[in-house]
């Protein structure tokens, strides 16, 4: 179980989700491997993208994408034996890592981009 994005794109595309979470993400819960996040609808088209995206560099994850109640919701559901794994992803989404510093020179993790 692993991305199939490179370095670069893995970090353009954890911008995208950390982005859209910090400007859009009303509220979230999860419920064992089930993530449940609610977003403002002028998320829309943009949630839909990445979700787009996601599947395909994350096919062991199932998206469900749904309109409800003036809102757009995404539950993000992992297999069973993600194990802790499951945790990380799902704070990509939450938006609670977004401030963390990405990993460049050389894996120094020091968050410069040299």
């Amino acid at each position: 179980m692993a991305c199939s994005l490179d370095n670069d794109k893995l970090s353009s595309r954890l911008g995208r989700i950390a982005l859209l979470a910090k400007r859009h993400l009303q509220s979230e819960r999860q419920d064992g491997q089930t993530l449940q996040l609610q977003y403002a609808s002028a998320a829309t088209d943009e949630l839909r993208s990445i979700v787009e995206l996601e599947r395909q560099c994350c096919p062991f994850l199932v998206f469900d994408l749904k309109e409800a109640h003036g809102a757009i919701e995404l539950a993000i559901t992992a297999p069973t034996d993600a194990g802790t794994s499951v945790a990380t992803i799902f704070d990509h989404f939450r938006g609670a890592i977004a401030d963390q510093p990405t990993r460049s020179c050389a894996g120094s993790g020091c968050g410069c981009a040299a």
